[in-house]
C-alpha cells in the first residue's frame, strides 16, 4: 500500500459530500459577488442548498450504487435520484434562460418525490427497510422542509423578477430564521448518519 490510506466505498460518500459542501459554499460567494439571474443568496440558502443536493440526490445515487445494499432497496433510492435528476434537467434551463419557473413547480414534485418514496420503502421486507431506515427519515424531512421553504418563497419572492433565492435582504429575514432552524435540525442528524454509514466497511 506505500503507506497510502485507502477508502471504503462508503468513507468516499463522507469526502464527496465535504466537497459539495465547499462548492456550494463557493456558488454562493459568487452569486453575490455581482447582480445576475436568481438574485443574491443568503448564508442561510447555501446551507440549505447543500442538504438539499445531498438529500436529493448525492447520498441516493451512493445508495443506489452501493453494492453491500439488497438490490430492492438500491433501486428504490436509484429511482428517488432520477426523479431529482430529471427535476434539474427540467428546472435548470427554466431558471437560467428564463422566467417560467414557478414556487408551486417544485412542491408538486416534493410531493410526488414524497409518495413515491414512501410506496417503495414500505413494500421492501422488514430487513430490507432497516438497511437505510435512518435515510428515510432525513429525506422525508428534507422534503418537508423543502416544501415549507418554497412556499414561503413563493408568498415574499418574485420569480417573474428572475428572483429565485432569498438573500440578505428585510424581506427574507422571516424565511432565513425558519431555514436556519431546519439546518439547526437536518445538518447534525445528517452527519450523525453520514458517520454510522461510513463506520460498516463496503
Amino acid at each position: 500500500m506505500n503507506g497510502q490510506r485507502t477508502y471504503s466505498y462508503r468513507q468516499k460518500l463522507v469526502i464527496a459530500a465535504a466537497v459539495l459542501f465547499a462548492a456550494c459554499a463557493a456558488f454562493g460567494w459568487w452569486q453575490n459577488l455581482t447582480p445576475r439571474i436568481g438574485g443574491n443568496i443568503s448564508a442561510a440558502k447555501t446551507g440549505w442548498l447543500f442538504l438539499a443536493l445531498v438529500h436529493f440526490v448525492v447520498v441516493p445515487a451512493w445508495l443506489w450504487r452501493d453494492d453491500s445494499l439488497p438490490a430492492a432497496v438500491r433501486r428504490v433510492w436509484g429511482w428517488f435520484c432520477a426523479g431529482y435528476v430529471l427535476r434539474g434537467a427540467v428546472e435548470l434551463p427554466l431558471l437560467a434562460f428564463t422566467r417560467a419557473w414557478r414556487t408551486w413547480h417544485g412542491i408538486t414534485h416534493n410531493a410526488v418525490m414524497l409518495l413515491l418514496l414512501l410506496v417503495m420503502h414500505t413494500r421492501l421486507s422488514t430487513g430490507a427497510r432497516r438497511s437505510t431506515h435512518g435515510f428515510v427519515f432525513l429525506a422525508v424531512a428534507a422534503l418537508v422542509f423543502e416544501s415549507v421553504n418554497a412556499w414561503l418563497f413563493g408568498r415574499t419572492g418574485s420569480a417573474e423578477q428572475g428572483i429565485y433565492f432569498a438573500g440578505d435582504e428585510a424581506m427574507f429575514a422571516f424565511i432565513n430564521v425558519v431555514t436556519w432552524m431546519e439546518i439547526a435540525v437536518l445538518l447534525p442528524a445528517l452527519v450523525w448518519w453520514l458517520h454510522r454509514y461510513a463506520r460498516v466497511a463496503a
